[in-house]
């Protein structure tokens, strides 16, 4: 429940998304450009999770071990060989000829060797990323699965690291806060876009009659108005399950320890968090 209580500062937070890309498809971006993009969005992330000094040293520790590993891998892979075979492939479909069985058999076996490094990898990825998420607390892995990778964070959103604690309350206690006249002129207004960001995040979700649904999220929304003080301190996060109670099973699992794979051990991130423990 508390992860979806928590989902809800996503879903209705007024977000204007700077994290979809908006590069067109023959653009030639720099090398350097790219590096300074993922270090922004890696340093977005580490700044997000509030990692603590110990935390930050722990993650270095095993990033570079997972770094020391890809070196390793990469020495063992015959890279000569899948470019010779990628050069005579070429080179035969442009004399317009069929491919040898020699040559078919060539590709697959060093395509194979590739396969089998990279499963090499993931699988000590994979030890290394749950050995992280043991260290993590569990806003941190809550934020992780929430995390898209962005350059600028949209403004309003909350940091990631602040998703524990009053982070659902707050978009409730703005709701309540906004003045009758104005609520009751844009309550179907924040309805839909309320409905609009629950398509959003829980991909897959099946809808049979909006409108009834949107007169449910509206109900929902007037009775946390009318409660009292104490009495929405008591029932907010039931109003809150009740609210994704129909979506809870089309939601996506996200597993944590995928994501610390993919950026807490990117190499791009070891420099970023040495110069941040050189400020502590």
């Amino acid at each position: 429940m508390k992860k979806w209580f928590l989902l809800l500062v996503v879903l209705l937070l007024p977000l204007v998304s700077s994290c979809q890309s908006m590069q067109p498809a023959s653009a030639q971006v720099p090398p350097e450009t790219t590096s300074l993009r993922r270090e922004i969005q890696l340093l977005n992330l580490i700044n997000g999770l509030e990692l603590t000094p110990d935390q930050m040293r722990f993650i270095l520790e095993k990033a570079q071990e997972a770094q020391e590993i890809r070196e390793e891998l990469k020495g063992e892979a015959d890279t000569e060989e899948m470019s010779a075979v990628l050069e005579e492939i070429r080179d035969t479909l442009m004399a317009g000829q069929n491919l040898s069985p020699e040559l078919r058999e060539r590709f697959f076996a060093a395509k194979a060797d590739n396969e089998r490094l990279m499963d090499e990898y993931q699988e000590e990825a994979t030890h290394l990323a749950q050995e992280i998420e043991d260290i993590l607390e569990e806003h941190q892995l809550y934020a992780l699965e929430q995390y898209v990778p962005c350059v600028i964070p949209p403004e309003g959103e909350l940091r990631i690291g602040q998703a524990q604690g009053a982070g659902g309350g707050a978009v409730l206690e703005r709701l309540r806060a906004i003045p009758d006249d104005r609520f009751e002129r844009h309550k179907e207004e924040i309805a839909r876009r309320a409905l609009e960001r629950i398509r959003e995040h829980v991909h897959g979700a099946v809808i049979l009659d909006e409108e009834a649904e949107l007169e449910r999220i509206e109900s929902l929304m007037e009775e946390a108005r009318a409660l009292s003080d104490v009495e929405f301190e008591l029932q907010k996060e039931a109003l809150i399950e009740e609210l994704l109670e129909p979506y809870e099973a089309a939601r996506p699992p996200v597993e944590p320890t995928a994501v610390i794979a993919r950026h807490l051990l990117d190499p791009a991130i070891i420099p970023l968090l040495e110069e941040k423990l050189a400020l502590e």
